[in-house]
């Protein structure tokens, strides 16, 4: 099984990610943003995107094929339910059924979390980045999930992240 999260910077995508991979007998754990750390670093470059999925796809067809893996979670963020949709269709019939998850949150439980991540406090300018990034991507997945399927919506607003990976895993 393929499960794929995804939300906004701050949500917690990466740590719900480790928390499901560790429910899994054997597993790998998958981070788009770190998997798609290419310099330079734009956002919004389709061939940097098309190729982070293909990372993704030789990435998992040598856990399964090597490695012997069959469950994989992925986490990263998605603007557009085509763009999500390209990425599924990419992964379909590799390692069994592919699911997605949109984590949602609160305002105050989002800005809470993003001031309370060492890497956005750490550094100057970080933070406010963060703070308005988060809206940004709020504001355009909210929007696009009204267009199309960006995954099955899981509010994370007063859960801890182990609780979050618990309702994903029940929902199998």
């Amino acid at each position: 099984m393929i499960t794929i999260i995804d939300g906004p910077c701050g949500i917690g995508k990466t740590t719900v990610a480790w928390e499901l991979n560790s429910r899994f007998k054997r597993s790998v754990m998958l981070d788009g943003d770190y998997i798609g750390a290419v310099h330079p670093f734009e956002i919004y470059d389709e061939e940097r995107v098309a190729y982070l999925y293909q990372t993704l796809r030789h990435l998992i067809l040598f856990h399964v094929e090597v490695g012997g893996y069959q469950d994989f979670v992925i986490n990263y963020v998605f603007e557009t339910p085509a763009s999500l949709s390209e990425l599924c269709s990419l992964l379909d019939g590799l390692a069994g059924e592919v699911r997605t998850f949109r984590l949602v949150a609160s305002d105050e439980a989002l800005q809470r979390r993003i001031r309370a991540r060492e890497d956005a406090v750490d550094r100057e300018g970080e933070l406010a980045w963060y703070l308005k990034r988060y809206k940004e991507l709020v504001a355009i997945q909210t929007s696009a999930a009204e267009r199309g399927d960006m995954g099955e919506v899981i509010d994370t607003t007063g859960i801890l992240p182990a609780e979050v990976a618990d309702l994903i895993w029940s929902r199998y």
